[in-house]
């Protein structure tokens, strides 16, 4: 019986790809060899992230940059994101870690001392998204949430000195806001999702409108943008401070199509897709965690890709595409890249060499944040 040659080149590519997710052939990773290191705890606090532990118990954990735990916050249930506080400019130390999807708390702690302060629970027909930041004054914390009944997306405003006191909402940004951050000039970035979710069911899969939107320090929306592929769910951001944003994706498509899942923003622009091979975009596994910049690089996660990669901004190019299991966190710091994994390790590195691995006691759950020097 004949064989029709695209039915066996698409059988060939399936088998490509599904090897590709497995890390199997075809996919070359770059070469650098792994430096292993013992790590000394510095009792300086350095990195922010929340952790799993065994027997379903949530932390959110203050370390050194080397992942050494100093201060471990102990949480009602799973977290996501955390929002740091600069004392420098705002003049106190707080970090909120936010509840993961669809959540109904955040807490408040100090990072300096580990001291427990409020836990705000959401209203009852609200929910938190994982994600928020403070203002650029430090006087109020954005949280992204939505309403419980349609996944409507609203910033929620909390003023700090109220002990965070809910004051005020905005609106009107679309359904399923997930990641807010701060941009230089004081307004913001969210990347709304544009997935209706009962619990964490996806229900309006077939009517997703995710943009990238900027807003002022008003709450006022500046732009919002968009992919061509609407099954393109944007959630993860990460910044450049020269106001180009990072967006990451989630695909909600089909499982055998590996379209790109990083977009980069000028200004207020149109969003270009970072470019890789579909083979190479199938290791991430249809999802980006966390993103971070270091000059002309990017690097980024995937969890359920167990990888990270490394782009040039202006080559557009990738450049490594290495294997983390569960590779989570990610930061820039002093010209380097911080990378946490659930499965404890934790990776320092210079965007093109000088690879750094250390062993940490803590099961690194998606996001880290850098503590503002």
């Amino acid at each position: 019986m004949a064989i029709d040659p695209m039915t066996d080149f698409n059988a060939k590519r399936r088998q490509l790809l599904t090897l590709a997710v497995l890390g199997g052939g075809g996919i070359v990773c770059g070469g650098l060899a792994w430096l292993y290191h013992a790590s000394k705890p510095s009792n300086k606090a350095a990195l922010i992230g929340n952790s799993v532990g065994f027997n379903q118990r949530f932390h959110c954990v203050v370390a050194d940059w080397q992942g050494n735990p100093i201060y471990q916050i102990a949480l009602p249930q799973r977290a996501h994101g955390v929002a740091i506080s600069q004392q420098s400019t705002m003049g106190f130390s707080d970090a909120v870690a936010f509840a993961r999807r669809p959540g109904s708390y955040f807490q408040v702690f100090d990072y300096q001392t580990g001291l427990k302060k409020q836990l705000i629970q959401a209203e009852a027909d609200r929910y938190f998204y994982g994600h928020g930041v403070f203002s650029v004054d430090g006087k109020f914390l954005l949280a992204t949430q939505g309403i419980k009944q349609s996944s409507q997306g609203l910033i929620g405003i909390y003023d700090v000195e109220q002990d965070y006191k809910k004051v005020d909402e905005w609106h009107g940004i679309g359904i399923g806001p997930h990641e807010v951050i701060g941009l230089n000039d004081g307004s913001y970035a969210v990347g709304v999702g544009g997935v209706h979710t009962q619990g964490r069911e996806a229900l309006n899969l077939d009517t997703m409108q995710p943009t990238l939107t900027r807003l002022d320090q008003t709450g006022r929306i500046i732009s919002q943008v968009g992919l061509g592929d609407k099954k393109l769910s944007i959630r993860h951001l990460g910044y450049d401070q020269h106001d180009l944003i990072l967006c990451g994706q989630q695909y909600r498509g089909q499982p055998d199509d590996y379209p790109a899942l990083i977009a980069m923003q000028q200004g207020e622009g149109e969003l270009i897709s970072l470019n890789a091979e579909p083979e190479q975009w199938a290791r991430f596994n249809h999802y980006i965690a966390s993103i971070a910049v270091v000059g002309d690089y990017v690097l980024a996660t995937s969890p359920p890709g167990n990888c990270y990669g490394i782009w040039s901004i202006s080559q557009n190019k990738l450049l490594e595409l290495q294997p983390l299991p569960d590779a989570s966190g990610v930061v820039a710091h002093n010209g380097e890249f911080f990378v946490s994994s659930g499965s404890g390790e934790v990776v320092t590195r210079s965007p093109l060499d000088d690879v750094q691995r250390f062993n940490s006691t803590i099961r690194w759950d998606n996001h880290w944040n850098a503590i503002p020097s």
